[in-house]
């Protein structure tokens, strides 16, 4: 019988999610035979007493253990050898801070699985989009009513779930209008548009988002197509964007005018033009309050310099020094939301919405794996890089 383990999230800031909830373990206990246990945890959004009503072991440490299912990077120090693990590893783009990690991974014989890399018909298969996309909207929307004295919103430690958060909203009353701006179109849009739809928040398209006027809050949704242009005049094609990106730059501008708010949730790497560079920002730039959750530091949003934290989730970018400072400063600054870990703020909903895909389509692969789901996504395997991910050999040496 294969021993899973959920291991305790041991990452600063807290995280307070699970890979798997209680009843969740329990029925893949009963149902799959397998043996779940649960590492004790004094921070978990499900504290160890709700796993033990139901009968899962719950244990100081995972040595017993074949495969441990975790959210955020495991520390070097905690890595069991000879172990698999399944867990966002931050490594796939090779990310600096995380270099170390897959160099120790190597190391000590660890199997690595990467949720993001866990795809079926090339779509992801599992992730925390949505939850993220719900607490970064409501976060925007919290730094916008402070800036502007519009109204005063609880931080969402302070709803049960997003049942209450979409009752509180769906009766918030605004006194001016204003215009948010989304990009993006996957499961991330998804959760802020639902946000923004049960806060009241009318949706428009974009002719009437960049013309029209309002006297109520609205938000328009836009892709790629909306604001990439191809530099040689051809219609858009995405097709061709994602292969060559260097043949396209940004139209953002037809919107910097309009908008009041910017909400980001669109994926980007570096191959990718950005939305605007930073020396377009000047005093004609109207958005004033931007959540980039997507939060690619320099990236899409230049302005985004830093990540913030659930502790301090806004700084100010002051357009006349071009430097970070202390948010709601100055009201001529634009004010960011940039957290990194937003699906933590609503950890019971996220964890159950995780733990679900991971009970029905993932933990039934570890016995068999015929289309190789697992297998595309294992990044080490016996000491080394497997040869999806050889392109990171550079990376660790």
């Amino acid at each position: 019988m294969i021993k899973i383990g959920i291991i305790k999230e041991y990452k600063i800031p807290n995280d307070f999610r699970a890979p798997l909830v209680p009843t969740q373990c329990k029925k893949i206990n009963q149902s799959l035979n397998f043996d779940v246990r649960c590492q004790s945890s004094e921070i978990r959004c499900y504290n160890d007493q709700e796993y033990k009503n139901l009968g899962i072991q719950v244990v100081d440490d995972l040595q017993s253990c074949d495969v441990i299912f975790g959210i955020k990077e495991v520390p070097i120090n905690k890595l069991l050898k000879n172990k698999t693990y399944f867990m966002f590893s931050h490594t796939i783009k090779k990310q600096p801070q995380n270099k170390r990690l897959l160099q120790t991974i190597l190391k000590k014989n660890i199997r690595l699985v990467d949720y993001e890399c866990l795809k079926k018909n090339n779509k992801r298969i599992i992730a925390f989009g949505k939850h993220a996309g719900i607490a970064g909207a409501y976060n925007t929307l919290i730094a916008y009513g402070i800036k502007n004295n519009s109204f005063i919103l609880n931080r969402l430690s302070h709803f049960k779930n997003t049942k209450a958060l979409y009752k509180f909203g769906s009766n918030l009353k605004y006194k001016k209008p204003f215009k948010i701006l989304i990009t993006g179109g996957g499961r991330v849009a998804k959760g802020a548009t639902e946000l923004l739809e049960s806060f009241n928040i009318k949706k428009v398209n974009k002719s009437h988002f960049i013309k029209d006027k309002f006297d109520y809050p609205i938000f328009c949704q836009i892709s790629s197509k909306d604001y990439i242009n191809s530099k040689n005049g051809k219609k858009f094609s995405k097709n061709e964007y994602y292969l060559y990106p260097n043949n396209f730059e940004s139209n953002f501008n037809i919107f910097k005018s309009s908008a009041d708010i910017l909400i980001n949730t669109a994926y980007w790497d570096k191959r990718y033009p950005r939305l605007f560079e930073e020396n377009e920002v000047d005093e004609n730039f109207k958005i004033k309050v931007i959540g980039d959750i997507s939060c690619d530091i320099n990236g899409a949003i230049p302005l985004t310099k830093t990540a913030s934290s659930i502790e301090n989730p806004f700084f100010d970018y002051s357009i006349k020094s071009k430097e970070i400072v202390k948010a709601f400063s100055k009201k001529e600054n634009i004010t960011i939301m940039s957290i990194d870990n937003l699906p933590s703020e609503l950890p019971r909903d996220s964890s159950k919405f995780f733990g679900e895909i991971l009970r029905k389509e993932i933990i039934p692969l570890l016995k068999n794996d015929k289309e190789k789901i697992l297998e595309n996504a294992t990044i080490a395997f016996n000491g080394k890089l497997t040869e999806r991910y050889n392109y990171l050999t550079d990376y660790i040496s």
